[in-house]
Parts: structure tokens; sequence; C-alpha cells
């Protein structure tokens, strides 16, 4: 069967051959953004593997390459560490925390009045 570049059919193959290949590429360097993340955290990969409750050579296969994650594995490292973001981890789209902390300013300074002003023109001044 021969699908002419002009249907239909053939623009979602198209589609899906570039969805999956997307995947594909970036599924691939999940294990550089697995080390990233653990060099921020400060993490070395036999605590790391104690942390999340894994054998240490499950890390070890991980970090070189050879082996992809698995479920069972996306699931220990998101639960020991929720703030980091599944979705950069696995398809590097987004950032690596889901949550930036965000730093609390403190303001001393104190309101000394407030004045209203009303739709007759009017005002009212409040004081502290």
């Amino acid at each position: 069967m021969i699908i002419k570049e002009n249907t239909i059919q053939f623009l979602l193959i198209k589609k899906l051959i570039v969805i999956l290949g997307f995947t594909i590429v970036n599924y691939k360097f999940m294990h550089d953004r697995l080390k990233s993340w653990m060099e921020k955290e400060g993490l070395k990969s036999s605590a790391f593997a104690d942390i999340i409750g894994v054998n240490r050579a499950t890390i070890s296969h991980i970090l070189s390459g050879r082996n992809k994650p698995s479920i069972d594995f996306l699931e220990k490292l998101l639960n020991a560490y929720p703030n980091i973001n599944a979705n950069w981890l696995i398809s590097g789209i987004g950032y690596m925390q889901n949550k930036l902390e965000q730093k609390e300013v403190l303001v001393s300074k104190k309101i000394g009045k407030v004045v209203v002003f009303y739709d007759d023109n009017s005002f009212e001044q409040l004081n502290s």
C-alpha cells in the first residue's frame, strides 16, 4: 500500500515518527539529567541507592547508560525526592525542580495612614 504525501494518513504517520523520535532522543539522555540532579543535590551514587532503596549496581548501570530506569525505580525516586520534576527527568522539558523555593522578604515599613477617596470627591484619612 502506497500512502500519498498529501493524505491525512501520511501526515499522521509523519507526526507520529517525529513524536517517537523526540521521545527516543530525550529518553536516551535521561541518565545525564539524573547525573546533573545528583550533582546538584550533592549525592553519591551509593548513598542515593541506599536512600531510594535500590541496588547500587542498579544506579551504576543507569548512570552509565547501560540500563534504562524502570517504572519501579522512578516511583522510588519520586517518592524519596518529591521536589524533582518528573517531566524534566524523563523528557527534558521544564525545570529540574517542581517548586523553586521563594525567599520571604520581610518589610520593616509600617503603614502610617490610609486615605480613602470617594466618588463624590470627598475623602477620609485613617491613621494607624
